[in-house]
């Protein structure tokens, strides 16, 4: 893993998973550049982590994407590894729209879909310029084990989280029709269980409650012991020095391999890669 990251941004930096990367990626001597909403957290990291800097921007507000990866790509030409892992989950049910704002479930799309498509678009052809030119460089998107198993309690996360993991294997394939430079380039898609973060704090309660609660409700892993699994298989490269097309862990390693025994099945014999 040390050989292909060495600058790395992380998007969505302020709190559980992306904050747990940013500690885990900067004790391994990485540049790290980490991105959020909260300037408050963004410069508690700062202040505690020498060396790392931070960008304060929304991923949702769309118009603000490209002048900030304008601003990253200006001041770091060498970046080698971008994380898009920025997302937001709510409760509610389509049945009852008392439960729902139409802002929200907005705001949710454009923070765990329309955003991470809009800043792949914008970081591709750099990463891809320099692997064109010989350098290993490195996307990884955040999907979520509810991207392959939906639950009914989250009617826009598991859609949202669903597209980004086709995202990924699309440009996947579209890199396998690319220059021979592209394979340089790797597409990693990071597939979370259910991991004790704040992602839902607000109604974690409730979705227990509906679930059958605690004796029956499925249970976090501990964020440490994901952290400690995902760097585990950062440092399982393939033959060729790639890393795994997908890093799962607990439910997520269920889902890809089971997608992987599947409908990877289908896509070999219509020669696309996945």
């Amino acid at each position: 893993m040390t050989s292909r990251i060495n600058t790395i941004l992380i998007i969505g930096a302020t709190s559980g998973i992306g904050e747990a990367l940013v500690r885990r990626f900067h004790s391994l001597g990485k540049k790290v550049i980490a991105t959020g909403r909260r300037k408050d957290r963004l410069d508690a990291l700062a202040q505690e982590l020498q060396d790392l800097d931070t960008r304060q921007f929304d991923i949702a507000d769309l118009t603000c994407l490209a002048p900030n990866v304008d601003s990253i790509l200006k001041d770091y030409p060498r970046l080698d590894t971008v994380m898009i892992n920025a997302g937001v989950q709510r409760s509610y049910s389509m049945l009852d729209p008392s439960t729902s704002d139409p802002e929200v479930i907005i705001n949710e799309i454009n923070t765990n879909l329309t955003g991470p498509s809009l800043l792949v678009r914008l970081f591709i052809p750099h990463l891809l310029e320099l692997a064109k030119a010989g350098d290993k460089t490195n996307l990884f998107v955040t999907t979520s084990s509810l991207a392959y198993v939906p639950l009914p309690f989250y009617p826009t996360y598991c859609p949202s989280k669903a597209g980004v993991h086709t995202l990924a294997k699309v440009l996947r394939q579209e890199l396998s029709f690319g220059p021979k430079e592209a394979k340089n380039l790797n597409i990693v898609e990071i597939i979370p269980p259910y991991v004790d973060t704040g992602l839902d704090d607000a109604h974690r309660d409730h979705v227990t409650n509906l679930q059958g609660g605690p004796e029956k409700a499925f249970p976090a892993m501990p964020l440490k012991e994901y952290m400690d699994k995902v760097f585990e298989t950062l440092e399982q490269l393939d033959q060729d020095g790639s890393f795994k097309r997908e890093i799962g862990v607990g439910l997520g390693k269920v889902v890809e391999e089971t997608w992987r025994g599947s409908f990877e099945k289908v896509l070999e014999q219509m020669g696309v890669t996945s």
